[in-house]
């Protein structure tokens, strides 16, 4: 097979599998691993592919930045299941901190009956939790993102540091087995701290947001306690949700519990 028809073909299977293992390929392509690795340094190189431990993804799966009402209509249907699967993982009468994300907000009506104590940086959040019967919400300090509603900067962060809560529920932006990453810092501060006043972390992610990046990590995979996606992800990100202690649950049912 000639190198630029092995190429288009690598192209062709990310494309299709959004990633791919150096096995995989290897397999795929029935050539040595060594010129997979050589094929995708090339691409590498072209900005066409981006390498990840043991294999690669498109370049394009970069996770991709969206306005408020973007944000809010993508794939409603799937965030309103996975908002429902984190609800259930709530106790009653607990305190929680709520980032901004569009993905938390799909938990909020999951909630009602709860008895929640809230606090969040989202004045959207902050009026669907006003909603819920015997719920008590705040609304953090800051400076107010006129774009993405959502109120951020050293204020907001101090005040964070104040609470000790029982939850934090997380959309996540780009998540990969380095860490989950954002593509501000301005925004990646905030949830940081969110991640430390928190006795359980929980994530919720799709599955175009797994193996991507972002400009600014907000934390390593050892400091979320759950993860909750639409579909199954790859098995070395599963691999490394297990050795982190992380519970995987997907809306197929598919579950991995580390207790």
């Amino acid at each position: 097979m000639l190198i630029e028809e092995r190429v288009n073909k690598i192209k062709t299977i990310l494309e299709e599998q959004r990633s791919a293992s150096i096995d995989e390929l290897a397999e795929q392509l029935m050539v040595s691993k060594d010129t997979i690795r050589r094929d995708l340094i090339k691409l590498e190189q072209k900005n066409i592919v981006k390498r990840i431990h043991g294999g690669a993804v498109l370049a394009s799966r970069e996770a991709l930045i969206f306005d408020y009402q973007e944000r809010s209509s993508r794939d409603q249907k799937v965030k309103e299941q996975m908002g429902q699967a984190a609800a259930e993982r709530i106790k009653s009468n607990s305190s929680m901190i709520l980032d901004s994300s569009t993905t938390v907000e799909a938990v909020i009506p999951y909630l009602q009956g709860k008895g929640i104590l809230a606090i969040t940086n989202s004045l959207t959040h902050a009026t669907l939790l006003a909603q819920l019967d015997n719920s008590e919400v705040s609304i953090l300090p800051g400076k107010l993102h006129k774009k993405q509603l959502f109120i951020y900067g050293a204020e907001t962060v101090q005040k964070i540091s104040e609470y000790l809560v029982d939850y934090t529920l997380l959309g996540v932006f780009a998540i990969s087995r380095d860490g989950m990453f954002i593509h501000t810092e301005e925004e990646g501060m905030v949830k940081r701290q969110m991640v430390r006043q928190s006795k359980k972390v929980i994530a919720l992610a799709d599955h175009t947001k797994i193996e991507t990046t972002g400009l600014f990590k907000i934390c390593s995979l050892s400091e979320l306690d759950v993860l909750v996606t639409d579909q199954m992800p790859p098995q070395e990100f599963v691999t490394a949700l297990e050795e982190n202690n992380v519970e995987l649950i997907t809306l197929k049912g598919e579950k991995n519990a580390n207790n």
